[in-house]
């Protein structure tokens, strides 16, 4: 892999632990924000605002700043004293922050209902998952400037295809999403936000009974995978009838004196990770399906973020997919992949339903050999995620 991908040495970060090295960045930052109010703090305030005051005008403006708390309507202005007092002849009255739920007061209890369906749709908007009306104190388990966010970019499966004029080999890559993820959680979590169309391929074959319910996807029925992060392979263990993908690399590596390498499961937390930044490494599932990932950046969490850790992993970006459009009439999105069909020339057929039941059945009884597979419709892919377009 690194002789292969050597290229990107020179775009790549060190080896870095990731969990140290914002551990120690998050000391370093409190350190630099937490400031005593004391005789020792005042000489680095005036450091940070590059002046130098004498004693007897430091001692001025602490009166003055003593002053100002005690008589706090001091800092009004003239223009605002007279607003008002025009606002108090007009018979505006002062609505208190707080109104027991007990005041008959309508007005106020619709206020309250639309700030609740407001709060509840903004939290839609961004992904956040909301079950009740009132989030969990747990839920909110991300703590700003400790925990720390790494973003994951995911391509689409790529074959090399060979250029006469240089006569090599060049993969053509293409993003297909970018996903945010904590770096508490476990890389078998990242796994399930990478979505891929072969994971959600129909894999019985229906061609007898084209009504009936389609059959279980491909990552129902073979949920096995890997990454491969520097020199480990983290296999996906979650059912105890996985296949280590790793095992038969493991043994063509050894008898090519190649490696060595290490094994680990999907468990393994982001934070545990020794990895290079800018990096491609590989994500494999469906026993060939290939993907390369790139971390590509890493921050700490601030108070802007979705402080609540069921909102992650997030998919932050993704490629809009295109879909197929029936072969025949070319204006229906795909429903049915068709191969060996002894009555249409080229093995693999894209039908709508429209044209795959009135090309293939009379009177509800299948004509001719073929086999046929139901094909998973854009539109059930959409409901599996909110894409957003990428940049």
């Amino acid at each position: 892999m690194d002789q292969i991908y050597k290229l990107y040495d020179r775009q790549a970060s060190p080896k870095i632990c990731i969990k140290d090295y914002f551990q120690q960045y998050s000391e370093l930052l409190k350190s630099l924000m937490c400031h005593e109010v004391s005789k020792q703090s005042e000489e680095k305030i005036f450091q940070l605002m590059d002046t130098d005051l004498s004693q007897a005008r430091i001692l001025l403006m602490k009166q003055y700043c003593r002053y100002l708390i005690l008589h706090i309507d001091n800092l009004t202005l003239p223009m605002e004293a007279a607003n008002a007092e025009e606002k108090e002849k007009q018979g505006y009255v002062q609505m208190p922050e707080t109104i027991s739920d007990n005041v008959p007061l309508e007005t106020i209890k619709v206020l309250k209902i639309l700030s609740k369906e407001t709060l509840q749709k903004s939290k839609h908007q961004n992904g956040i998952p909301v079950k009740h009306d009132k989030l969990k104190s747990s839920d909110n388990s991300v703590k700003p400037s400790e925990e720390f966010l790494v973003y994951v970019r995911v391509y689409e499966p790529f074959k090399s295809h060979s250029r006469l004029k240089y006569k090599i080999s060049v993969p053509v890559l293409k993003l297909k999403s970018v996903i945010s993820i904590l770096g508490c959680q476990t890389l078998y979590e990242l796994r399930q936000k990478i979505i891929c169309q072969s994971d959600l391929s129909i894999i019985k074959e229906i061609s007898e009974k084209p009504n009936q319910r389609p059959g279980p996807m491909a990552k129902d029925v073979y949920p096995s995978g890997f990454f491969y992060i520097e020199d480990t392979f983290y296999n996906d263990t979650s059912v105890p009838t996985n296949i280590d993908y790793s095992n038969i690399i493991l043994e063509w590596a050894t008898i090519r004196d190649i490696g060595p390498f290490k094994v680990a499961t999907m468990d393994a937390q982001i934070n545990s990770l020794y990895a290079r930044f800018g990096f491609p490494w590989v994500y494999q599932h469906q026993g060939s399906c290939e993907h390369l990932i790139v971390l590509t950046d890493a921050r700490l969490v601030t108070d802007d973020d979705v402080l609540i850790s069921s909102a992650y992993p997030r998919i932050e970006r993704i490629r809009p997919i295109s879909g197929k459009h029936c072969i025949y009439c070319g204006i229906f999105n795909v429903h049915w992949v068709v191969t060996e069909h002894d009555r249409i020339p080229h093995d693999i057929s894209y039908f709508c339903n429209k044209c795959f039941i009135s090309y293939n059945y009379v009177d509800g009884k299948k004509v001719g050999n073929f086999k046929a597979y139901s094909y998973p419709c854009i539109s059930e892919l959409m409901t599996i995620i909110r894409p957003s377009k990428l940049r």
